[in-house]
């Protein structure tokens, strides 16, 4: 077994790579080649095990002053080979004199978690934290089932929502052009600006990562268009092996007569279905805000739609040297600072 760290990667090792992640039940949108240059301007470096029968497992890794991370890697489906690879990966940038590692890891609460966690606390040190900025929490729901039981599993107030949707005559389809994807743009925009949220780094770029999802069978934008076919409402959405994520949604602010992100969802289950996927997950639940913060809302609307939570590996913060994870905070802290004074 090989273990290989590198800046570039060639053709022949891309091919290896997505290969092997298309392979794999789950693998995180985070971790598909080329996704982190549509949003990021970190340095990426790429770690993949290897040996006679091919790629066991691989992560991109993002380094900064120092300081590297991995979100929702690596792409291993294997607890013993989860342990090997992180094993690799911390013992590289002790050597490469990191100070702090951090890790998000994409599997889910249960034994194979346990065991990993026990494995690598027994050769390390690491910490957790428990609040929302280090434990990850989605709302997930059962494909398997029929339509008619996952609707019968929404609560009453989503379920009349989506009948009034569907008498308003709201329809819902895959954006067929440039012109309907400048026109969900526009309300992504007007949303975020109403809500005072800040993402230029998808706005700038949201053509790049439609066109990225499309070309590299990712995923797609789903659009809702009120009777007269005037788009009032979309959902970006991201194929992770057996799951189907929903990534950003968005919803006409001056359009708040009509559900319209009730019966998206509603209809991207069918549509989830119909092409097999085992898992559709709402993405983010925050248990850490207070009734009057819009996630609140948020939580609440997600919650409308039955399903079940699932809680994610907590956050590993890992010090390669001493003090190193407080070198980490102590940094974090003094950026937000300087942020929020921008």
């Amino acid at each position: 077994m090989e273990a290989v760290f590198k800046y570039e990667l060639d053709k022949s090792e891309i091919e290896k790579i997505e290969k092997y992640c298309n392979s794999v039940e789950y693998c995180a949108a985070e971790q598909f080649i080329g996704w982190n240059d549509l949003l990021y301007k970190s340095k990426i470096r790429y770690f993949y095990l290897i040996d006679d029968s091919g790629i066991k497992s691989f992560s991109q890794i993002t380094e900064k002053f120092g300081s590297a991370q991995i979100s929702f890697g690596p792409v291993c489906c294997d607890k013993e080979m989860m342990v090997v690879s992180l094993n690799e990966i911390i013992q590289h940038y002790k050597k490469e004199h990191y100070y702090y590692l951090g890790i998000q890891m994409y599997f889910k609460s249960g034994f194979d978690l346990d065991y990993i966690e026990y494995q690598l606390n027994k050769k390390h040190e690491i910490e957790y934290l428990f609040n929302s900025e280090n434990t990850k929490t989605s709302i997930e729901i059962d494909l398997s089932q029929s339509v008619e039981v996952i609707f019968n599993h929404f609560g009453k107030k989503h379920r009349n929502s989506i009948r009034k949707a569907q008498k308003l005559g709201i329809t819902v389809n895959v954006v067929d052009d440039d012109i309907e994807l400048e026109a969900l743009k526009g309300i992504f925009t007007r949303m975020y600006d109403k809500r005072d949220i800040s993402d230029e780094a998808f706005f700038n770029n949201i053509f790049e990562i439609n066109k990225y999802l499309i070309i590299n069978n990712k995923g797609q934008s789903i659009v809702a268009k009120d009777s007269e076919g005037i788009i009032i409402g979309g959902i970006v959405v991201i194929y992770q092996g057996n799951t189907l994520r929903l990534y950003k949604s968005a919803s006409d602010p001056e359009r708040h007569d009509i559900p319209i992100n009730h019966l998206l969802i509603y209809e991207i289950i069918k549509m989830a279905k119909d092409s097999g996927f085992k898992y559709l997950d709402l993405w983010g639940y925050n248990h850490f805000v207070n009734e009057n913060d819009q996630v609140y809302r948020i939580n609440r609307f997600k919650r409308g739609f039955g399903g079940y939570f699932t809680f994610f590996a907590k956050k590993m913060h890992i010090e390669l040297i001493p003090m190193g994870t407080k070198i980490y905070w102590i940094l974090q802290t003094i950026r937000k600072v300087t942020k929020q004074k921008m």
